[in-house]
């Protein structure tokens, strides 16, 4: 167990340090002889807005008191608006959009390769708005052979080859750039963490070697350890067809604390008490809003909280 949450722990935090270093200029080598459709930095990007026939996405730029965050905006069939945190992929998204490059340049396209290629009354429609202005492409067919898509920026004229793995995730909509990681800080980084429940608080160290002691010292808690396995394993599996906060019984709160004794994040776990089986929920510092919890990993969860106080 602790090697398995030690590599999603390391895996996600990879994945984060990539995202938030990325620049333009750190390209794949792969891919710096492509066609260039726009150059900007990817600071620059405020919004992106892709439609198909059953499909509205929206991935924008926000900020609250504790920072500026990317949320997700989703309508499928017609269907009721569905709101979310944005995740890693959505990041780099975002990277990829703001040095847009497709796999061919087709030039200015006359009227007959525009209805050749699906792009006189296209199905799909990507928009990204910079701080000064916005870009379109109309996503036209499938590259017979393959599953690129043509693609038409309508302002100028010119023609495009693009990925189909981008217009796939665009396409896969909330499922391809939701948060799926509860916290974005490593094992390493936590100095200690306040537990809070119905039956009370306590407060715990983490040592240099992982072990959890009582904050004055002594001797590791390994039924504590296995606590925060299990608090550490917990995922998000959806945002979708949550009950209203005040429905749900909060069972646990725990907030993590640096080494140096600075906040890092929290996290509060909710179930609504259904049976015979519940509905677990929980919310933290990435989510800002409740998440579904696989039902699995928030009853391990609560098997134990009831030990720990």
């Amino acid at each position: 167990m602790k090697d398995l949450k030690a590599h999603i722990v390391l895996f996600a935090v990879a994945v984060v340090a990539t995202l938030l270093t990325w620049t333009r200029d750190t390209v794949d080598v792969r891919d710096m002889g492509l066609p260039v459709v726009w150059d900007r930095d990817s600071t620059e990007v405020v919004g992106v807005h892709y439609r198909n026939p059953t499909l509205d996405l929206q991935v924008v730029r926000r900020e609250d008191d504790a920072g500026a965050f990317l949320w997700g905006i989703q309508t499928r069939d017609g269907g009721a608006p569905l709101e979310f945190p944005v995740g890693a992929e959505g990041h780099y998204l975002f990277v990829e959009l703001a040095v847009l490059r497709a796999l061919r340049d087709l030039g200015e396209l006359s009227p007959e390769r525009k209805t050749r290629y699906g792009l006189d009354d296209p199905a799909r429609r990507l928009t990204v708005r910079f701080t000064d202005g916005q870009r379109e492409l109309a996503v036209g067919d499938s590259v017979f052979g393959s599953t690129d898509r043509y693609a038409l920026e309508p302002s100028t004229g010119m023609g495009y080859v693009l990925s189909r793995l981008l217009v796939d995730r665009l396409d896969h909509g909330e499922g391809a750039v939701r948060e799926r990681i509860v916290h974005h800080f490593g094992d390493s980084e936590v100095g200690a963490v306040r537990i809070s429940g119905p039956d009370g608080e306590r407060r715990m160290a983490r040592t240099e070697s992982g072990d959890w002691t009582e904050m004055g010292g002594g001797n590791p808690d390994a039924g504590f350890g296995n606590f925060m396995e299990r608090v550490g394993l917990l995922a998000i599996e959806g945002y979708d067809n949550l009950p209203a906060p005040q429905t749900l019984t909060p069972f646990l709160r725990v907030d993590y604390v640096s080494v140096d004794a600075q906040p890092l994040g929290f996290v509060d776990v909710l179930h609504d008490g259904g049976e015979p089986r519940k509905t677990y929920y929980l919310r933290s510092e990435t989510t800002r809003i409740l998440g579904r919890v696989p039902r699995i990993l928030g009853e391990r969860v609560e098997q134990v909280v009831g030990d720990v106080f």
